[in-house]
């Protein structure tokens, strides 16, 4: 069990070291440079240590291009740029939404038919993130809205969505026998390719925010983030669905944003609401009559 609490903790700190990293930053370079090392570190241990060659079959180029445009690109720019108005648990409780866009992207995909109880359990989960979507932060306040929702969470939403589909092509190149390191070298790279060309088309030529010291900045959060998220977190949830169920897994997801509002609270100074603690008790009473049966599509995602 204290793997599992080690596990959603490494998880909350990426959202407070990503949050902490766009004080330094750009969101879109961030993204570009950390995707491309990451990535290109992947590929090289493929290449030369897996003893597996890098290559990928012509009928599987459209999965593997919706890995790099939704699993990457779409899903961690829209996040990143949404994060720097939000606060860091605000952003990882919306990842929450994860398990019911996932349901509704696998009965629209696969018809895969939901049960009263679970299409009750949608409704409770979905209806219960209006809390957490009214509250919102003075930045939030004085953006653009779509009815009560501020385009930073559109696009956290967006992102969300986005990275749901992603882990649905990905469980169909694993079932092709494609490896995920492969799988996640090739959608990093590609993802962090794209992230930075949008990052010299709208954020101008890469400067960093406060000097050159930022530089240090921007690979000690790099670093740090794939060495927690992609290295540890990746492997050590795989290696705890081996021993616990993904039902029990998705429930005990819910530490993270507590532990992610705790670390925002401590090293951010970012408030926390009751509209915070409003959500997850809703969404814990949709996830508890949705999972009747099997378990639905879900991986925690890390920043």
């Amino acid at each position: 069990m204290i793997f599992v609490v080690i596990l959603y903790l490494l998880f909350a700190t990426t959202f407070t070291l990503g949050k902490a990293a766009l004080a330094y930053v750009t969101p879109f370079l961030f993204i570009g440079v950390r995707m491309m090392l990451g990535g290109s570190v992947l590929l090289f241990y493929t290449y030369f240590f897996s003893g597996k060659k890098i290559s990928v079959h012509k009928k599987d180029y459209g999965a593997f291009l919706s890995i790099i445009m939704f699993h990457i690109f779409c899903s961690y720019t829209l996040e990143f740029w949404a994060l720097e108005y939000v606060t860091s648990a605000k952003a990882c409780l919306l990842y929450n939404l994860s398990p019911f866009i996932s349901a509704v992207l696998a009965y629209s995909f696969f018809g895969e038919w939901l049960s009263l109880r679970q299409i009750s359990g949608l409704v409770i989960g979905f209806l219960g993130f209006i809390p957490i979507l009214i509250a919102q932060s003075p930045l939030e306040q004085v953006a653009g809205h779509i009815g009560f929702l501020s385009c930073y969470e559109i696009a956290l939403i967006v992102s969300v969505t986005s990275s749901a589909y992603g882990w649905i092509v990905m469980k169909e190149l694993i079932n092709k026998g494609y490896s995920f390191i492969l799988i996640n070298g090739i959608g990093m790279t590609g993802g962090g390719i794209l992230a930075f060309i949008l990052s010299l088309a709208v954020e101008g030529w890469p400067v960093m925010r406060h000097g050159s010291q930022d530089i240090f900045a921007l690979a000690a959060y790099s670093i740090a983030l794939i060495i927690i998220a992609n290295i540890i977190c990746y492997n050590l949830y795989g290696y705890l669905l081996s021993r616990y169920s993904p039902t029990f897994l998705s429930f005990a997801g819910f530490m993270t944003p507590l532990f992610a509002a705790l670390l925002g609270w401590v090293f951010l100074g970012e408030p926390v609401s009751w509209h915070f603690f409003a959500t997850i008790v809703f969404v814990v009473a949709g996830l508890s009559l949705f999972h009747e049966k099997k378990p639905i599509i879900f991986e925690e995602k890390g920043l």
